[in-house]
């Protein structure tokens, strides 16, 4: 079965953005009405409770449909030559990644676009990344093959933990960081994503201590006629970190919720972002069936 969804996604990158851009938009509004939409469809009933039923129904369509088309674009980056990724993503802003020799951390969220957000990153900075290897062999060497003729980019286990990050950053590498993830109470605090607490790891104050990294925000949005990306790089922040861990912490949150309000159909809402409740006796927060009117 793998096999075949590859050579269906080794045809499908030869087509034009504007094909695949439909054929996403058509899985989107199927995949709606699956149990994969029930993650988005909760989180979005409680992050913009403001919006009605049927407002937050289109949203997560629009949603699933460019989280769609975002999958079957993964046979671009892995089979079509560097200047077509190039011509599809556009990096805004370089100026604010002038450091004066500092290596950055590239602060950025989960939108639909991070894997072409990665991919032209890595062409244009000498980087490093966290990743965990996917469980199909067959897929995980894809990844790693197209990230590796993409760019100078060392990409390193998880669960090897930090030390060979930090040796790679005082290196001079730049880290490409998406920290808007549930990773358990063990190594989080809990600090308002969306006025509701979320629990949220303190990596990024740390980091940027111990290497003397500058923090620079970025996010990858679609362009404005939808055929491809662009890159925004923010300016980068001052007194940061500041010594108070959970201000430290906000900050973060607070930008990454920003471009999640900015651009809501391309947030990836499929993460179980609010698993982890600061009182285990809570009940489970994505419970299904749950009332979403």
């Amino acid at each position: 079965m793998t096999r075949v969804a590859l050579a269906l996604l080794w045809l499908l990158h030869f087509l034009p953005l504007r094909a695949l851009d439909i054929l996403g938009r058509g899985l989107g509004v199927i995949a709606f009405y699956t149990r994969f939409s029930r993650t988005t469809r909760i989180n979005l009933h409680a992050c913009f409770p403001q919006l009605s039923l049927q407002e937050r129904d289109q949203l997560a369509r629009r949603h699933l449909g460019a989280l769609c088309r975002s999958f079957l674009e993964l046979g671009i980056l892995w089979w079509s030559p560097r200047k077509r990724i190039e011509s599809m993503v556009t990096l805004n802003n370089l100026n604010h990644t002038e450091t004066n020799g500092r290596p950055i951390i590239f602060l950025t969220p989960h939108l639909v676009g991070l894997e072409m957000q990665g991919a032209r990153m890595g062409m244009a900075f000498r980087g490093v990344g966290f990743f965990t290897p996917h469980k199909n062999t067959l897929i995980d060497n894809l990844i790693r093959n197209a990230r590796n003729r993409l760019g100078d980019v060392v990409m390193l286990e998880r669960k090897k933990g930090l030390r060979p990050l930090v040796r790679a950053i005082r290196d001079g590498r730049n880290l490409y960081f998406l920290p808007d993830m549930d990773f358990g109470d063990s190594a989080s605090i809990f600090v308002p994503f969306f006025g509701i607490p979320a629990a949220t790891v303190a990596t990024l104050p740390w980091l940027a201590t111990l290497t003397g990294a500058v923090v620079v925000p970025c996010v990858c949005h679609r362009a404005n006629d939808g055929m491809g990306y662009e890159v925004d790089f923010f300016p980068a922040w001052t007194n940061y970190p500041s010594g108070d861990e959970p201000a430290d912490v906000r900050r973060m949150n607070d930008f990454i919720e920003a471009q999640g309000r900015a651009y809501p159909e391309q947030y990836f809402w499929g993460h179980k972002r609010f698993r982890t409740r600061p009182n285990p006796q809570e009940p489970n927060f994505y419970r299904w069936p749950k009332p979403l009117d």
